[in-house]
């Protein structure tokens, strides 16, 4: 387990101190099912806030940029770092660019963070800047092109099984990517009110059910949801069947865990609690701080407690407020619940191999990191083996897992994509449609076929595959 630890928090080091935040992995080394042994992976970092294992080290947001840190002799630490990009916004420590996540695509999305900025490779100067500002980001682990996508995330991304992209702010706890803005660039013309949906109810329509006093700023907004973070669409199968699919988002003031059950709606989604006031997961506990939320490699859903007397930063406190003394009250208390259900079988850790068959696993955790193992690898895959899985494999989510595959390396061809855009699953012909946006354009033999074939998906009876169309 990859832990960051935000020690900096609120203030960041005093003038003359260095950096507090840091990167620790977790071990169990016997097979106990708990973890024993603990290894800095990296210190002395500031304001880190996500990761994003990759090849042998991982990336990591932090004070500004996003940087890679390798592990080069297998020691568990890093002995190398290099930045990437350079420029995301650093007013206020907790609006910062957070969250990277690897797409379906192959890129990696990370969240704004709210502040903006303007982004630079500070390896590749000649590159032109980017403007974040409104929108999330997204750079290419291979070939280092970067860019700006739609959304805005403040803490907080996740994508679901289908490879849908959601995002959620301090007063909206889940909102879906509908719209890219690739497609926006393409026809400037177009006038588009929204390209974010707000899939639960947000900002005053919101409610929570806390335990505690949960003393919000604003007595306006008590009860509502004012610190969303950290949401997570559960893709792993150690609670029942009826949780894969749904939304999960923190709210540290409230000291709760919420949850959402989505369903498709046109284009989107809309989604209710299952709940008659009561939350998925409260505590009596005031410093019970949930933050993060993860999907594990047993398929369980994993809970990070920041653990702190007060999660507020200063900048938003009353004048008389900002120096009072238990800001930091709590810094060596943080800690992460697993949560399964009572009638889950036990199930030890097992190795994910970077093999075409994981990517058909029915925990999202496994068929993710399989995915990354492979994307990893590039040159090395056994293509054969992963068409075979796009044209049989025995889950829609495996044979979605297998094109896109195929396509992020470079090795979908247009034959296979007209046999998945007849997929008897939605998601799987949602996917084709996206892959085969690449032959339209082109001046070849398949551009009027691939033109007329994807035009008969527009009359397709998933509504969230017509959207893409």
């Amino acid at each position: 387990m990859w832990v960051v630890e935000m020690g900096d928090y609120p203030h960041g080091p005093a003038a003359g101190e260095q950096p507090q935040s840091r990167i620790r992995i977790l071990e169990d080394r016997d097979g106990d099912g708990r973890y024993e042994t603990d290894t800095v992976f990296a210190d002395q970092l500031l304001f880190a806030t996500g990761i994003q294992p990759w090849r042998n080290g991982a990336f990591v947001t932090l004070a500004g940029s996003v940087a890679y840190f390798a592990d080069r002799d297998g020691d568990g630490r890093a002995d190398d770092r290099e930045t990437w990009y350079t420029g995301f916004t650093q007013e206020n420590s907790q609006l910062r660019a957070n969250h990277p996540r690897l797409g379906r695509d192959g890129w990696i999305y990370v969240a704004n963070g709210l502040r903006g900025g303007t982004i630079v490779d500070p390896r590749k100067p000649e590159r032109a800047a980017v403007s974040i500002s409104g929108r999330d980001f997204r750079f290419h682990p291979h070939t280092g092109d970067f860019e700006a996508v739609s959304g805005v995330g403040q803490f907080g991304l996740a994508f679901d099984d289908d490879g849908q992209r959601f995002v959620c702010s301090n007063r909206n706890p889940l909102q879906h990517i509908v719209i890219e803005d690739e497609y926006l660039r393409r026809n400037p013309q177009v006038a588009i009110p929204a390209v974010v949906q707000d899939v639960a109810r947000f900002g005053e329509e919101s409610a929570l059910f806390a335990l505690t006093r949960a003393w919000t700023t604003s007595n306006l907004h008590a009860g509502q949801f004012t610190a969303a973070c950290g949401v997570k669409i559960f893709t792993g199968d150690r609670l029942p069947e009826s949780y894969r699919g749904n939304g999960f988002t923190c709210d540290p003031t409230a000291n709760v865990v919420h949850r959402e059950c989505l369903e498709p709606a046109g284009g989107s989604f809309r989604s209710q609690s299952p709940y008659e006031r009561r939350e998925f997961l409260a505590s009596t506990d005031e410093w019970f701080r949930p933050v993060n939320l993860e999907v594990g490699p047993d398929g369980a859903l994993y809970v990070v407690d920041m653990h702190r007397a007060v999660i507020e930063h200063p900048q938003f406190m009353p004048v008389e407020l900002q120096s009072r003394p238990d800001l930091r009250l709590g810094i060596e208390c943080g800690r992460i619940y697993r949560v399964v259900s009572k009638s889950a079988k036990a199930e030890r850790f097992v190795v994910v191999r970077a093999s075409a068959d994981e990517l058909d696993a029915d925990n999202g955790w496994r068929r993710d990191t399989a995915f990354r193992l492979l994307s990893e690898q590039q040159g090395k895959v056994d293509l054969d083996a992963v068409r075979r899985l796009a044209t049989g494999g025995k889950s829609p989510k495996g044979r979605a897992a297998a094109i896109l595959l195929l396509a992020s390396l470079g090795k979908l061809d247009w034959e296979l994509v007209t046999t998945k855009l007849r997929d008897p699953d939605a998601s799987v012909r949602r996917w084709a449609v996206r892959c085969g946006e690449r032959w339209i354009g082109r001046d070849v033999a398949d551009r009027e076929s691939a033109r007329g074939r994807l035009r008969t998906l527009a009359e397709d009876p998933d509504e969230i595959g017509r959207a893409h169309v």
